[in-house]
């Protein structure tokens, strides 16, 4: 909003490149004066029309009403002129003539009188200072751009003194400022004080989250403040306040009296420095964990925040900062299928957050297949069911009825087979006209585990060169039947047991006889199996093969195998969580919550890239050796560089969202407290001293 001089005749306005100064507070006897200065033009102006907008601007008021020290600092150029204050009893005394000429600006034409220095002598000084920087071995160059200490191009800070608030609190070690220059400020209430004003606050930086930062030495920072910028004398700093990575140091000349103060950051919504609330938030947003890269800096030597200090604004700030980038996103999804039409293609599986059945959190993802994109996903505590492998049908159901709330059809479901979410989803999503599907990979990977079991025994070794022909007739059995025709996978399945024995024709129907070519030559490069006699090794491999691969289990559900769409991609989802989330580390609900909704957001912005390419244009690829090949290698793709784009989103709506209100966040976070379940650890509390008195007792025995 542009304020307006309220002079009679005067337009001009911060647009006009002139400062507007605020009246100051009711009580004080400037305040009478300066409505009475304003009535000799407007009549009709009075103390009732004063408005937290209403500013009479700087070419109203002569020279001598500003600190003559800040005007030759702006002389000089240590000091723009919006930071030159007013004196504490400064009081409006021109009024302006109608002219076709621009009125001046005390502001640009300096002290005025006798008591200005002129040119000469704000050059000259200008000179001596140079030495004088040069002698303290000052290097600019090297310096943060935080700080704002680039030569005669960057004015110094004034430190703004911070209302305390419950977040943060500061001592009162802050010198006297004039409240007047304060843009936008509101007016202060009949009950201030006006003999304890408050130092102005500085406006935030728009960008202070992508502004450069660098690692500057104290002993060269304070070298920095050993010239004042008055009368050239030798001054000292001095560190007045520390909180984080937030630091503020006053500069006092003995000489000439001149003193300022300086920090190194700027303030978010008056109480919070900027750095503090954005190191928590990178910490956070890059999935990092805390401890570590705490005592990662503090090895360093780095002045940080304290890992507390984390954890509150984790709870208060980026928490509720995530959760709401994600429910944005997770509209726009929605938004994005219902437009597409059709029902949902989805692929669903539960992580445990460690390994066995005594899992302390369990996660069901959502993955649409159609877009690649994590649609839904829910976390389950162990507390909230009976044990924790029913967190994987709870956290299905949660996401069904998400869904289902949001007007949305459920065409198809690709799981593993649980039985108890088959026997669940039989029984409450087939009658709505939802078809259920086993993802291969599962039921392959089953199946190798049987036959490397097998294969041990007795006269079954040949099985172990059968393995990999027969998981891979598994894929070709469900990706050659297009429109999942039960019978006819099952026909191709169980032909598989006449292959092994060179018997291509076959008894079924719908799958009269096996459609490879004629097998010769390098093609041919395992034995047959030859059950019906005990002399030949591979009749024992047969039959037990015929056990393994004919289980009315294994058929079926092979009957449900998905021919089309299957949860590789939930499962690289899976992988990416150790980032955020690792096992090995224990996280609160909502801290849990919070990092796997980071994983959420970094895999939808990753999950389709491209393959990366030579500057040719040729496509890139690796050799990998993984480990379940077991000496084996395959080729894989390499992919373009990941991207961060969601993690700079976040670091801008955690700053704009606490400039905007603090307490709207914290609001939030009560809410996300309140509906999280309460932790494992506080079922059954002890008091202290009465766990301590029976442990001694119990280990009394063992100090004969």
């Amino acid at each position: 909003m542009v304020n307006y001089c309220v002079c009679a005749g005067c337009t001009n306005s911060c647009l006009t490149e002139h400062r507007v100064h605020h009246f100051p507070s009711r009580k004080s006897k400037a305040f009478r004066l300066w409505v009475r200065f304003v009535q000799v033009k407007r009549a009709d102006f009075t103390a009732a029309s004063v408005t937290v907008h209403s500013v009479i601007c700087s070419a109203h008021f002569t020279p001598e009403s500003y600190r003559q020290g800040d005007l030759l600092e702006s002389q000089m150029g240590f000091r723009s002129k919006d930071h030159v204050r007013l004196i504490a009893d400064a009081v409006p005394a021109v009024h302006l003539m109608v002219s076709s000429s621009k009125p001046k600006d005390p502001l640009e034409t300096g002290a005025g009188g006798t008591g200005g220095p002129s040119a000469t002598t704000a050059s000259a000084s200008r000179n001596a200072l140079h030495r004088k920087l040069s002698l303290s071995r000052v290097k600019p160059e090297l310096v943060s751009v935080g700080t704002q200490t680039e030569r005669f191009e960057r004015q110094s800070t004034p430190l703004p003194s911070p209302v305390q608030s419950e977040d943060e609190s500061f001592p009162d070690v802050t010198d006297r400022f004039d409240l007047s220059w304060a843009p936008d400020k509101e007016m202060c209430s009949e009950s201030s004080d006006e003999d304890n004003p408050e130092e102005p606050m500085q406006e935030s930086l728009n960008d202070s989250n992508v502004a450069d930062k660098f690692i500057v030495c104290l002993s060269e920072l304070m070298c920095l403040f050993t010239v004042c910028s008055v009368c050239c004398g030798e001054t000292q700093g001095q560190i007045v306040y520390q909180e984080g990575t937030y630091i503020k140091i006053k500069q006092a000349c003995t000489a000439c009296g001149y003193q300022r103060f300086w920090q190194n950051q700027n303030m978010l919504h008056r109480n919070m420095p900027a750095c503090n609330l954005l190191l928590s938030g990178a910490i956070h947003f890059s999935g990092c964990m805390a401890t570590q890269t705490i005592r990662m800096l503090k090895l360093f030597g780095l002045q940080c925040i304290s890992a507390s200090t984390f954890f509150r604004h984790q709870r208060r700030y980026t928490i509720p900062t995530i959760v709401q980038t994600w429910q944005d996103q997770q509209r726009r999804i929605i938004t994005e299928l219902k437009e597409i039409g059709g029902g949902l293609i989805l692929s669903g599986d539960c992580r445990s957050d460690s390994p066995g059945h005594c899992a302390k959190y369990g996660t069901y993802s959502l993955i649409e297949d159609r877009i690649n994109k994590v649609l839904d996903l829910q976390l389950v505590q162990s507390s909230e069911v009976p044990n924790s492998t029913w967190c994987e049908i709870e956290g299905l159901k949660r996401s069904v009825r998400f869904l289902k709330d949001q007007g949305m059809q459920v065409s198809a479901l690709i799981t593993d087979r649980n039985r108890q979410v088959a026997k669940w989803v039989r029984e409450e999503l087939r009658p709505e006209g939802t078809s259920h599907f086993y993802d291969i990979w599962h039921v392959g990977k089953s199946l190798q585990k049987s036959i490397d079991a097998a294969a041990k025994e007795k006269d079954c070794e040949d099985l172990k060169l059968w393995k990999p022909a027969i998981v891979n007739h598994l894929y070709w059995t469900a990706a050659s039947t297009p429109n999942g025709d039960p019978d006819v996978m099952e026909a191709k399945w169980q032909s598989m047991l006449n292959h092994v024995q060179d018997v291509h024709e076959h008894s079924y129907p719908s799958f009269p006889r096996c459609e490879h070519p004629p097998l010769e030559g390098e093609a041919r490069d395992k034995q047959w199996l030859e059950p019906g006699t005990t002399v030949y090794r591979g009749s024992t491999a047969a039959i037990k093969l015929e056990s393994l691969t004919s289980k009315k289990t294994l058929l079926k559900d092979i009957r449900q195998l998905s021919p089309d769409h299957q949860t590789f991609s939930l499962e690289a989802f899976h992988s990416l969580i150790l980032h955020f989330a690792p096992k090995h580390t224990g996280f609160s609900f909502l801290g849990m919550y919070s990092r796997l909704l980071l994983a959420v957001l970094h895999f939808n912005e990753n999950g389709d890239r491209d393959v990366s390419r030579t500057n040719s244009g040729e496509a890139r690829y690796a050799v990998r050796y993984p480990r379940f090949r077991k000496g084996g290698w395959v080729v894989r793709p390499i992919k373009e560089k990941p991207s961060y784009e969601y993690a700079s989103a976040l670091m801008v709506s955690l700053r704009e969202a606490y400039m905007r209100s603090p307490q709207s966040l914290q609001e939030d976070s009560n809410i996300l407290s309140s509906a999280a379940p309460a932790p494992l650890s506080t079922h059954h509390k002890i008091a202290k001293d009465e766990a301590v008195g029976e442990y001694l007792q119990r280990h009394s025995r063992f100090k004969q």
